[in-house]
């Protein structure tokens, strides 16, 4: 059985925690080692995918809210990182994981992330279409990660739960996504440049209709541990793995250092 790497991080900003999963990277490429990082953000932040425009944001309305705005070394578009745990994975060429297709590593991830959420009672499963981004992305409403579901992602009874984007580098493959435990993640209108009333209204109620929350469909707020355990327990089983838990050695605490401001837009 295939022992991977477990890591749970402390809450911190956005950039330290992009920054993390950038030097995790790393260092899982050199070392041949997979890991699996669990974390929370703090403050709340915006994160954008690597090649959205930071002018969809509106900085005057995040400095006041106290909200963060990062780029993530990944694709995909805007998502608003409130109630929700990140997970990012990290999968080093050669091990018996990787693979050079994209939709083949998100089909193993995600199975793992649905086998744990099942465990909370929440009935997840596979996105099995893939929308028309392309005409999706014409829309201004796409700005959010969570305006729709590509094939591998985790919905329940079709409304999406995780978002995920994906990083490809020679030598291996970061895959982060936001499992969503609340419904703060509906606020990411009220950080979009350029739009009025009725526009942000029309996002939200779009996000309303997409998505669903862990604790949205249980009905009670979860526990941060319980879902984490859910999740750790569900990928072990699901890949046929085991985790063993790790801090953060000191290399990767350098790397985070000197790259942190460089996935930071805005920072209160």
């Amino acid at each position: 059985m295939d022992v991977w790497r477990w890591m749970e991080s402390d809450p911190a900003d956005g950039a330290t925690q992009m920054a993390t999963d950038r030097a995790v990277l790393e260092n899982a490429m050199e070392l041949g080692i997979p890991t699996m990082r669990v974390y929370r953000w703090n403050p709340y932040c915006v994160s954008l995918g690597y090649h959205q425009s930071s002018e969809s944001i509106d900085l005057d309305r995040c400095c006041e809210k106290g909200v963060d705005v990062v780029r993530r070394p990944t694709g995909g578009r805007a998502v608003f990182h409130a109630e929700e745990i990140t997970y990012s994975v990290v999968i080093p060429e050669g091990n018996s994981n990787y693979s050079k297709s994209t939709g083949e590593v998100y089909n193993l991830i995600s199975r793992g992330l649905v086998r744990g959420i099942r465990k909370l009672g929440v009935p997840a499963e596979l996105q099995r279409k893939s929308p028309d981004l392309g005409t999706h992305y014409e829309s201004s409403l796409s700005v959010s990660c969570f305006s729709a579901a590509a094939r591998y992602e985790v919905v329940v009874e079709g409304k999406k739960l995780v978002g995920s984007a994906q990083r490809r580098m020679s030598g291996g493959v970061l895959q982060h996504g936001s499992i969503l435990t609340g419904d703060a993640h509906l606020a990411l209108p009220e950080y979009i440049r350029g739009v009025g009333p009725e526009e942000r209204k029309r996002m939200r109620e779009l996000m309303e209709e997409k998505t669903v929350s862990i604790g949205g469909y249980l009905g009670r707020k979860v526990d941060y541990g319980e879902v984490v355990e859910a999740i750790k327990r569900g990928m072990e089983e699901e890949v046929s793995i085991t985790f063993e838990v790790s801090e953060m050695i000191e290399k990767e605490g350098r790397r985070v250092r000197d790259l942190r401001k460089s996935f930071s837009i805005f920072s209160n």
